[in-house]
């Protein structure tokens, strides 16, 4: 029986190997597709990849918006590098990721190939270029950030940042707030969570070793981009806080 296991988590860590070197043609056939196809080839691939993991994505609250046409500013609360993978099984979009991220072994690569926008948050010359990005992005695709800054365990939301909530003012897009949470069956679990010194190998890793892990995302009422990026910001974390602490009592 021990053998038999130990030969399945072999299994599973060839499968998520070769998954993840897929992205390299992959990444080259989105450069010659068009847009419509760019985004079903990005949903396949993070799709396959949750499979693999034995991750199942739970949809809930107001997932018709995620569904329509329209081009939102997607705002998340940020638990791990996977949230990025589950928005993108569901609603592909482009991505504000900390600079960091580019130097990341192949992901940083496909980061670049897939359109992230990246950003060092404490250089003022960075945000206004991310806004002008961020904007042009807006005309055709739906972008999504994570205000915080950085990840937390998912028990918690960090006061949103408020510096890019004004490209959904300058470009006229809504906001549209999803709450992220992990769970073990039923239950709240961080064993997903991407924190501290963990490295992006150890994280993938100990992931690979769970089986019942739901990705819950909750789709909350899309904000109309009035008054200034602040209001915005507070209001769009007050909804995410508080639909985050209802789902975890």
């Amino acid at each position: 029986m021990t053998q038999k296991i130990i030969n399945m988590c072999d299994m599973k860590t060839l499968k998520v190997l070769l998954h993840i070197l897929l992205v390299i043609p992959l990444c080259l056939l989105i450069l010659i597709s068009p847009k419509s196809q760019q985004e079903k080839i990005i949903q396949f691939w993070c799709k396959k990849l949750l499979s693999i993991f034995e991750i199942k994505v739970v949809l809930k609250g107001e997932e018709v918006f995620l569904f329509n046409q329209k081009k939102y500013l997607l705002v998340s609360n940020h638990i791990s590098w996977l949230d990025i993978i589950v928005i993108q099984s569901i609603k592909p979009s482009i991505f504000v990721a900390k600079s960091d991220v580019a130097s990341w072994p192949l992901f940083g690569w496909v980061a670049h190939m897939t359109g992230t926008i990246f950003i060092k948050r404490d250089k003022v010359s960075d945000i206004k270029k991310a806004l002008k990005k961020i904007k042009r992005r807006l005309i055709k695709r739906s972008v999504c950030i994570f205000p915080e800054g950085t990840s937390t365990n998912g028990r918690y939301v960090l006061p949103f940042k408020s510096n890019l909530f004004q490209s959904s003012i300058d470009s006229n897009r809504a906001i549209l707030p999803i709450c992220l949470l992990y769970k073990d069956d039923s239950a709240y679990t961080d064993k997903v969570a991407f924190v501290g010194d963990m490295s992006l190998v150890d994280s993938i890793m100990k992931i690979k070793k769970e089986k019942r892990i739901k990705a819950v995302v909750d789709v909350l009422q899309p904000i109309k981009p009035r008054g200034n990026r602040k209001e915005l910001a507070s209001y769009t974390y007050e909804m995410i806080q508080k639909n985050l602490s209802q789902n975890l009592s």
